[in-house]
């Protein structure tokens, strides 16, 4: 298996081909996470900002994993992580922490102040993984830890000092 990270000028150089990958990545796949309007808007959305990430994982020539993250807050060099995706076949198999933990290493590279992450109420697998990599249910909406995220999702904080460098 390999990581491919996408920065800015990559994705925007090769756009339709990423979404094209991310397109067969989410074929067949009935959640909610799996819409390709949402992902590309998503994606045009954080790659306006200059510090953002887009990691797969494939195995082979297969993509297997998605997930993204992007700089909200320049000032103070706040993140935020998105739209962790696992192919169906791939679930369950520590995938989901390996490209969590990837996307992080990456981010903590850029020295940032905060990284959140918000997951839906209903979705305990991906709490139980945020959890498991160092997370916290910060007591609140996704919204009450940064503006303008969606209010319907639990607010999510990784202890950054825990895991430095």
């Amino acid at each position: 298996m390999n990581y491919v990270t996408i920065l800015k000028d990559d994705y925007n150089e090769n756009k339709s081909k990423y979404l094209e990958c991310i397109s067969k990545l989410i074929k067949d796949d009935n959640s909610k996470i799996a819409n390709m309007d949402e992902i590309a808007n998503h994606l045009n959305f954080i790659f306006k900002f200059d510090n953002s990430i887009l990691v797969f994982l494939f195995n082979d020539d297969e993509l297997i994993s998605m997930v993204n993250a992007y700089e909200y807050n320049t000032v103070v060099h706040e993140w935020c992580v998105f739209a962790l995706f696992i192919k169906k076949e791939y679930r369950a198999l520590g995938i989901g922490t390996q490209v969590l933990q990837y996307i992080i290493n990456k981010i903590l590279e850029y020295n940032p102040s905060k990284i959140i992450s918000g997951i839906e109420t209903e979705n305990g697998a991906s709490i139980k993984l945020h959890e498991k990599i160092g997370f916290c249910y910060s007591n609140c909406s996704w919204n009450e830890l940064a503006e303008g995220f969606p209010e319907n999702h639990l607010g999510f904080e990784y202890k950054i000092q825990d895991r430095k460098r």
